[in-house]
């Protein structure tokens, strides 16, 4: 409901804001005409005032030299505060007897403003014409300017709305992200505290705490299921940590490869349960990696964890390392249910969890891989991921050795 009514809300705007802009348009479009049609009244009715006037003099006393002044004033007077080219042609306009401005007779030639000067004055008549400067016309005709701005301002307020309702779409889109990644860590959370008191509940029983290998078991479950527990919250707890921008690694030098080793060790059991195969080819060698150990371990083990979670049936993950120049060279394979083309170009957003279908037993709380892509990127090296539907996914990491 509340999406139809975003929805809703944007249409509404959106035809508001473009009616608003039609009208204006035609606004100004009436605006303009009126205008033009204004200024070309009150030039008109000023020339023919100045007219009136020249039609006093003698004939032979008239000077072109008082026609600035007359029309200037007589402009003033009628509301058109600019002050003219002004140019005296002959009867058959081809030739001009007087310029106010010299150099400015061609654009006088093309102006629209000539008007007859009756022959009281000359034999064969005159004409007097007018041109305006551009700049000064052109304020004069939009002194309606502030209906450009109305527009403008209605784009604005449009674009701030548009950008608003976003806004709000993502921070919705967010909101329901952060519930989910609340009720996935919960589940989480909860799944290893109820197996360890489970496991608890049997220790406690007699005839199996007096077998050893049951009670060897129940003991590498609750360690295993505190591991996991641990991991889980580290991760979270270092991925906020990451979010600081006075975030700093601790680094220091180790073997990669002891550490790979060791992880998968954890999994040992896992695997076991599921009859799965965890294969590790370590080549890398030297294996001396200068960076922050307890983040390397955690991205090792979440890549392994999601590889195991993401595989059906019988899981197969292989785990490799090589030297690559100055590099080391960090790949973990499964023949998993792989991760689409559209799922790939997100899976290293935070709260962001691969679609599984209509298969909801694929656990997870969606900062893994947003944890990954962090460590990577925290250690100048480079992940990437290559994965096809039914097939598996592999992913590639690049690390500097220093």
């Amino acid at each position: 409901m509340k999406q139809k009514f975003l929805v809703l809300l944007f249409v509404i705007a959106s035809v508001s804001a473009t009616s608003l802009i039609i009208i204006q348009v035609f606004q100004i479009k009436r605006t303009v005409a009126i205008s033009d049609n204004m200024l070309s009244v009150n030039i008109g009715n000023a020339m023919d005032n100045v007219i009136d006037q020249l039609s006093s003099y003698q004939t032979g006393t008239f000077k072109y030299q008082i026609l600035d002044s007359l029309i200037t004033d007589e402009l003033i007077v009628n509301g058109v505060d600019i002050t003219p080219y002004v140019g005296i042609m002959n009867n058959s306009m081809d030739e001009f007897l007087y310029c106010s401005v010299p150099g400015k007779e061609i654009r006088l030639q093309e102006s629209p403003y000539k008007y007859y000067l009756a022959p009281d004055l000359s034999v064969d008549g005159l004409y007097i014409v007018l041109d305006f400067p551009s700049t000064a016309l052109f304020m004069l005709k939009n002194s309606h300017i502030y209906v450009y701005i109305s527009i403008i301002l209605i784009f604005v307020i449009f674009i701030s709305f548009i950008f608003s309702i976003r806004t709000i779409v993502v921070q919705k889109k967010l909101d329901e992200m952060k519930t989910d990644f609340i009720n996935n860590m919960t589940h989480e959370i909860k799944t290893p505290i109820a197996t360890i008191g489970l496991a608890c509940e049997m220790l406690k029983d007699e005839s199996v705490s007096n077998e050893q290998k049951s009670r060897l078991n129940f003991i590498n479950i609750i360690n295993d299921e505190n591991r996991r527990m641990r991991v889980l919250i580290e991760t979270i707890l270092q991925n906020a940590k990451m979010a600081n921008k006075n975030f700093r690694l601790n680094c220091k030098e180790f073997p990669l490869n002891k550490v790979i080793t060791d992880v998968a060790k954890s999994f040992t059991l896992t695997m076991n349960n599921k009859g799965g195969t965890l294969d590790v080819d370590l080549q890398a060698d030297p294996d001396i990696l200068y960076a922050d150990e307890l983040h390397i371990t955690n991205l090792v083990y979440n890549l392994i964890d999601n590889a195991i979670k993401y595989s059906t049936a019988e899981p197969y993950v292989k785990i490799c390392t090589k030297k690559e120049g100055e590099n080391i060279l960090l790949t973990i394979e499964d023949h998993g249910i792989g991760i689409s083309k559209d799922d790939q170009k997100h899976i290293f957003e935070k709260f962001y969890r691969v679609s599984t279908g209509n298969v909801h037993n694929v656990k997870g709380f969606g900062i893994g891989l947003n944890y990954v892509s962090q460590v990577v990127a925290l250690h100048q090296g480079k992940i990437s991921v290559d994965s096809e539907l039914g097939r598996g996914t592999t992913f590639t990491i690049l690390l500097p050795a220093e």
